[in-house]
């Protein structure tokens, strides 16, 4: 055997993905009977178009790039109003903004500056830019 077929059932739901891992299959085959028996299920059934099987090679990293964690937080704007932006999560206290469309409209900050937040309201406010080195 030189790869395994992954089941998951999948979809957006508001601005989160819905995500449920089915099973590992050793074929195609096995993995569409499993979708033939679940999909007159409770929820399943609702949304039947939305199982996923996708094919992995074994002994092989399917994912090799590292990740980062998003999240928001509140830069000021040309017009000096707050204005909310994604941004990656650097360390404790520190955040690498993520604004390529509207970074135009931003003042301070701008987009792959590092900043140092304080929260307000379980809000996140860009107060200073960070120096790389204090990471």
């Amino acid at each position: 055997m030189k790869s395994v077929f992954i089941l998951e059932h999948s979809y957006e739901k508001g601005e989160c993905d819905e995500t449920k891992f089915i099973g590992i299959y050793s074929n195609r085959e096995e993995a569409e009977k499993a979708v033939g028996r679940l999909k007159t299920m409770p929820g399943f059934r609702d949304r039947p178009d939305d199982f996923h099987i996708e094919e992995y090679e074994l002994n092989k990293d399917h994912w090799s790039e590292g990740y980062s964690t998003m999240t928001t937080i509140q830069v000021k704007d040309v017009d000096d109003q707050w204005m909310v932006v994604q941004a990656n999560i650097i360390s404790d206290n520190a955040y690498q903004i993520i604004e390529i469309y509207e970074n135009h409209r931003l003042k301070e900050f701008k987009h792959l500056d590092i900043v140092e937040c304080e929260e307000k309201d379980r809000e996140l406010f860009a107060i200073r830019r960070v120096n790389n080195d204090h990471i």
